[in-house]
């Protein structure tokens, strides 16, 4: 016998009380969900439940359907709208990226219910189903369900095609998303613990500004050869000892992360990391391997802007990766000519915030190129650092005289602090790098990688 309307579900998705949490901390911080829930009712009474569902079906690891007799007639709409999603290719694909992903899922799910909305304010046959329901519900009067299914019934190929065409566009923004937190090494590290609305006012940023939209594919690339390099040249100096306890995410097993993916794992994986009892593995290190800060000295001035700007602050951002991994300190400065102040900024100890490299990405000075400014400031650096064995770059495409009391300076902290210097000149002359440079690189094509690899092995 079927139950009371008022006992009967209004979701056409099963969930539980963490699934339910899960949306609603979501919906509270994303003022884009909370519009779209409001502006979806205008079109149709049931939006609200409808952007629920939509959310658990791509939260959910096996999300399943209501069954239609333990659903409230006027969420048929809803049920049907749901069976043909997932059943779409594209729905499959987008929940790759959502998966007890809180952040995929929201995003997915804005994705999915803006373009299902559109079809629903635009397409016709949608609109007279959905004008019946609010009449109904607005009514009170309740919907003859013979009525309703044979109505709903008729329209099996128009549902297919639209929650089909609204997932496809889904799946494109998400891959764009993901792509852009993957090229900026957003997927781990301090991003991760942000609420969401602060990665959505990050994403927003990268995605939004002409700039960043440039930067990211080099960015990712410089990452990646960072990453390759380094693992070239350590591969022999490190070798597994054994299994141990502590709190080391960069040594951590696999199988101890994946408790990060499930809701009821995590807060016993943080205890376990708070008290040191997570699974790593014991590394021996075979060799001693200077591990002293990283500092970048990158030449904004008028002449570098462009290509070049965003050539270098890859090539710093595949720095900052390395300094991450190997738990070094990085600290950079952007100059220009000795009139105009130093920008700089540091990165805690093996950490890089989100923060702190969109605005190493952005800024920029402009004006002539004076050396010994910055240099002076990477000295100051290593005078109050503990660590010696430091590696700075300079990355410019100018030319500039250094006096010989500075050099002199410069020559004197080096044999105290042993540190390396390593330029990279875009064209030009390098003469004058060559007086106080342990390395020099010239270069004319951005796009060949070969200085770069060379750099990222010897850092």
């Amino acid at each position: 016998m079927r139950k009371d309307n008022s006992e009967l579900s209004r979701n056409s998705v099963r969930h539980d009380a963490f699934d339910r949490a899960a949306y609603e901390e979501i919906l509270y911080q994303s003022k884009e969900l909370q519009n779209l829930s409001m502006q979806g009712v205008q079109a149709l009474n049931t939006f609200a439940k409808f952007a629920e569902d939509v959310f658990f079906s791509l939260y959910k690891v096996k999300p399943e359907l209501t069954q239609q007799n333990e659903l409230a007639t006027e969420y048929l709409l809803n049920h049907e709208l749901m069976s043909k999603l997932m059943e779409s290719q594209s729905y499959n694909e987008l929940r790759e990226y959502t998966q007890l992903d809180e952040l995929g899922a929201g995003l997915g799910s804005k994705a999915l219910l803006e373009n299902l909305l559109k079809q629903l304010e635009q397409d016709s046959d949608l609109k007279e189903v959905s004008n019946k329901i609010n009449d109904a519900v607005q009514k009170q009067t309740g919907i003859p369900s013979d009525e309703l299914h044979q109505m709903v019934s008729g329209m099996q190929s128009k549902f297919r095609q639209v929650v089909e065409i609204a997932a496809g566009k889904a799946v494109v923004e998400v891959e764009e998303v993901e792509s852009v937190i993957t090229s900026w090494g957003l997927n781990q590290g301090e991003f991760e613990r942000l609420p969401y609305d602060k990665k959505l006012e990050l994403l927003q940023v990268l995605r939004g500004q002409q700039k960043f939209k440039d930067m990211t594919k080099l960015v990712g690339r410089m990452r990646n050869l960072a990453t390759g390099s380094r693992k070239s040249r350590l591969k022999h100096r490190i070798e597994l000892h054994s299994i141990t306890q502590g709190a080391d995410l960069n040594h951590v097993l696999p199988q101890e992360l994946l408790a990060l993916r499930r809701p009821a794992l995590k807060l016993d994986f943080y205890r376990r990391m708070i008290e040191k009892q997570l699974l790593q593995y014991d590394l021996n290190h075979r060799e001693y391997m200077g591990q002293g800060p990283i500092i970048v000295l990158i030449d904004t001035s008028s002449s570098m802007r462009g290509g070049r700007e965003i050539w270098s602050k890859g090539i710093a951002l595949g720095l900052a990766e390395i300094a991450e991994k190997e738990r070094r300190a990085f600290s950079y400065a952007l100059f220009a000519s000795s009139r105009a102040d130093l920008i700089t900024d540091d990165f805690q100890l093996g950490q890089r915030s989100p923060d702190k490299l969109i605005k190493l990405a952005s800024e920029f000075i402009g004006g002539g190129t004076d050396f010994e400014q910055p240099l002076q400031w990477a000295i100051g650096k290593l005078k109050e650092s503990k660590f010696n064995k430091a590696d700075i770059v300079m990355i410019t495409d100018g030319e500039c005289a250094v006096g010989n009391a500075f050099l002199k300076e410069l020559q004197k902290v080096q044999e105290d602090k042993q540190f390396r210097i390593y330029s990279i000149l875009i064209g030009n002359n390098p003469r004058e790098l060559k007086r106080w440079s342990d390395e020099v690189w010239t270069i004319t094509d951005l796009l060949d990688e070969t200085t770069a690899k060379e750099l990222f092995q010897k850092i």
